[in-house]
């Protein structure tokens, strides 16, 4: 074959992997853990290892198929080699190059990441190749959009369960993010094919399809994004029109105008409306109305920034490593945090998670790949190698995806398109191709074989290391889950996990967790007996002191043991005591943190070690005084040891308005045992309000009432209580009568 021959089909090859990597968001790996996640990023790894190998074989061939030495390459490669010694002097190395099935990223994906993009480079040479790339990914997110239609009429179930749509992403704000890159796609489409009616109305319906998915994603960062990036867009056209358009477009100036007030006005007008009885009926609007800087999420985000500034100020020059926020996010943490989700693993900003991730070096080399290929695109501006409509659309694709990862974080379905638009800018701004050189090694063909064999030799090697062993574990791992659920046989659940377990792979921390969480609910149900569950506790047991044996410890590993052995006592008399032990360590790696507190005075309280749990809550309340189940904790059990003392302390720092149904519950009943029955009056009077039905907190609420002499209000929850439940009537009915006659006496 000669070697024109062979140069065609590598490249058909490598240009026909990287385009099929488009149309991974599709995927959905349902028989494996994550599926929104792990599927995608396994196969773009193996299809990118696999294009690779020809790559070389074409760089091999012809140097014209590597990458020029641009200020965007540079940048790219720098940050890469900055990046791995970030992650290999890590405190976590092996965790910072491997990541976990949650998220599939770490250093594994950051190369593979690299590598596609300068593929991108150095293959797509063509503004044909460069349509058909965008059209591509254009056709996947029209069926991305259409799932997430399906979801919105209630013929597909969203993942997060609610009325935000998440599509074959996954995650809401992860696919407003990933569809916000196809408007700017669709916009240069448009601009490039304007005199051309029949494309010009397909891509304007298709940039209104795109527009309203992202609108019932109900992703407000998105929404503000694309708002400012729209601000500038037509502000720009009108400031700078003869620049950007022809002659015979000036008909449209008056029009973009007449958009740039409409959009200037639209914030101030819906602000003023934002209270309206008419938004709460819109889910979508009522989200978006509220957006404020004191709303729990961005008063969470805040806290957030807080420690990951503390932890870039302790590891500043290469940072913690990627996947290696935990560290910062135990150490830090930062007790008002008590009502967000449990276990931060990014500061979910782009700023300080590159600043914990890799330090100020990692940092500076991360944005400078942005601003290279901002440079390039404004040189080419300059020079004319661009148009100046297709320049703006891209700075503004970037500025775009630059506010969104202001408060959430990138992931392989919005990477795709983040190195696809550098990719681009790096070919907008590309001489003029130069004339072929001849064939390096002129007819041997020995040296590049033996390139290209040891290239598919380490591509063979990743594809069973990094890809075929992680995802069978993850699926023995998914088989060995949906056994449990199913209650199948102890040896067929046992079977299963040991299976993800002998593999030794990525994924081993899952695994071991998920084990951690299966144990855990097995000793709380007894679906087996206790022989079958002695076997797989101390089979986790073992497992999870592996994990928390690793010197950069997961506090949460940490719990998911000591939970697992506080519970274990009937398995092995000595899980107490070392419950206790790795409790105390996991508090002084994270002091702050009050489920570590929780779990240890739970842990006395089962040991009847009642003022060593009261010191314990106490000390967990005053970490943070506005968390009301540290304060109704300390209530209860001041109560019941008959610490009055404590239980009126507790008292002091109880808000009503800030609990829930459970934690009312638990404080009325502390009241009544503490005899302040006016206190316990107001709990159940809260209690009617949060469940209105339950006739059980209406007759307890008329009793308090009589007894605060309240008898009209009493008479009320009384007749209340026996319509709801007709049990209750008779004994309504005289109650009822002796508060007449209570009313009735001097």
């Amino acid at each position: 074959m000669r070697n024109d021959e062979i140069e065609k089909i590598f490249v058909w090859i490598v240009k026909v992997g990287l385009l099929a990597v488009l149309i991974l968001p599709l995927y959905i790996s349902s028989g494996m853990l994550f599926p929104f996640i792990t599927g995608k990023n396994f196969f773009f790894r193996i299809i990118v290892e696999i294009a690779f190998v020809f790559w070389v074989g074409l760089a091999a061939l012809r140097r014209e198929y590597l990458p020029k030495l641009t200020p965007l390459f540079k940048s790219a490669t720098v940050f890469i080699v900055i990046l791995f010694f970030a992650d290999l002097f890590s405190p976590n190395s092996y965790r910072a190059f491997f990541s976990n099935f949650e998220r599939m990223e770490g250093f594994l994906m950051l190369s593979h990441l690299y590598l596609y993009f300068i593929m991108l480079l150095s293959v797509f040479k063509t503004r044909k190749d460069w349509l058909i790339f965008f059209h591509t990914t254009l056709i996947v997110s029209f069926i991305v959009g259409f799932v997430g239609l399906l979801q919105l009429f209630g013929l597909r179930v969203s993942t997060q369960g609610g009325y935000r749509i998440d599509s074959t992403i996954g995650n809401p704000a992860y696919l407003a993010s990933y569809l916000s890159f196809h408007v700017w796609i669709l916009a240069i489409l448009l601009r490039n094919y304007w005199q051309k009616i029949g494309l010009r109305i397909f891509y304007i319906s298709a940039l209104l399809f795109e527009l309203l998915i992202i609108y019932f994603t109900a992703t407000r960062g998105t929404t503000i994004a694309l708002f400012l990036s729209a601000l500038l867009l037509f502000g720009a056209a009108v400031f700078y029109w003869k620049r950007l358009f022809t002659p015979e477009a000036n008909s449209y100036r008056k029009f973009a105008g007449a958009l740039l007030v409409l959009l200037l006005i639209l914030p101030i007008v819906f602000w003023q409306f934002r209270k309206s009885s008419w938004i709460p009926s819109n889910s979508t609007i009522s989200r978006l109305a509220s957006i404020s800087l004191t709303d729990t999420t961005t008063q969470a985000r805040f806290s957030i920034w807080k420690m990951s500034w503390r932890g870039f100020l302790e590891r500043p020059i290469l940072g913690w490593g990627q996947e290696n926020y935990y560290l910062v996010f135990q150490k830090y943490f930062d007790p008002k945090l008590h009502s967000s989700e449990p276990w931060f693993d990014r500061s979910h900003n782009i700023v300080f998670d590159w600043l914990v991730h890799a330090g100020a070096i990692g940092f500076i080399s991360f944005f400078s790949i942005l601003g290279s290929a901002v440079w390039l695109t404004l040189r080419g501006l300059r020079r004319g190698s661009i148009v100046p409509w297709e320049g703006l659309l891209i700075l503004l694709a970037f500025s775009t995806h630059l506010f969104e990862n202001l408060f959430v974080f990138d992931n392989l379905n919005t990477y795709l398109l983040y190195f696809g638009f550098l990719a681009y800018a790096g070919f907008l701004d590309s001489s003029p191709a130069r004339e072929r050189r001849p064939y390096v090694a002129g007819n041997s063909r020995t040296p590049i074989l033996f390139l290209l064999g040891f290239t598919a030799l380490l591509a063979v090697l990743a594809i069973y290391f990094f890809n075929t062993k992680p995802m069978r574990t993850s699926g023995a791992l998914v088989r060995g889950l949906m056994a449990y659920q199913r209650n199948l046989p102890m040896s067929e659940l046992k079977a299963a996990f040991e299976k993800a377990i002998s593999f030794q792979s990525v994924g081993i921390t899952e695994v071991r967790e998920q084990m951690g969480n299966t144990a855990r609910d097995m000793l709380l149900n007894n679906r087996y007996n206790s022989e079958e569950r002695a076997v797989f506790v101390d089979l986790t047991i073992q497992e999870l002191k592996k994990e928390v044996a690793i010197p950069a410890r997961d506090i949460k590993h940490m719990i998911f043991l000591a939970s697992i052995l506080a519970r274990a006592g009937e398995v092995n008399p000595a899980y107490p005591a070392e419950a206790e032990r790795i409790l105390k360590e996991a508090i002084h790696l994270s002091p702050t943190k009050q489920i570590l507190y929780f779990e240890l005075a739970q842990l006395y309280l089962s040991q009847n070690m009642i003022n060593e749990s009261i010191e314990l809550l106490r000390k967990t309340m005053l970490l943070d005084p506005t968390y009301q189940q540290a304060v109704v904790n300390l209530l209860a059990v001041g109560t019941l040891a008959g610490k009055t003392d404590i239980a009126k302390e507790a008292s002091s720092y109880v808000r009503l308005e800030d609990m829930n149904e459970e934690m009312l519950q638990k404080a009325g009943v502390s009241y009544q045992r503490l005899g302040d029955l006016n206190a316990a009056k107001n709990v159940f009077a809260k209690l009617t309000e949060v469940s209105p039905k339950n006739p059980k907190y209406r007759a307890t609420a008329a009793a308090l009432l009589a007894n605060a002499g309240e008898y009209d209000r009493a008479i009320a929850e009384a007749k209340v209580a026996a319509e709801l439940d007709p049990e209750f009537a008779s004994e309504a009915q005289i109650f009822i009568q002796q508060m007449e006659e209570r009313k009735r006496l001097p």
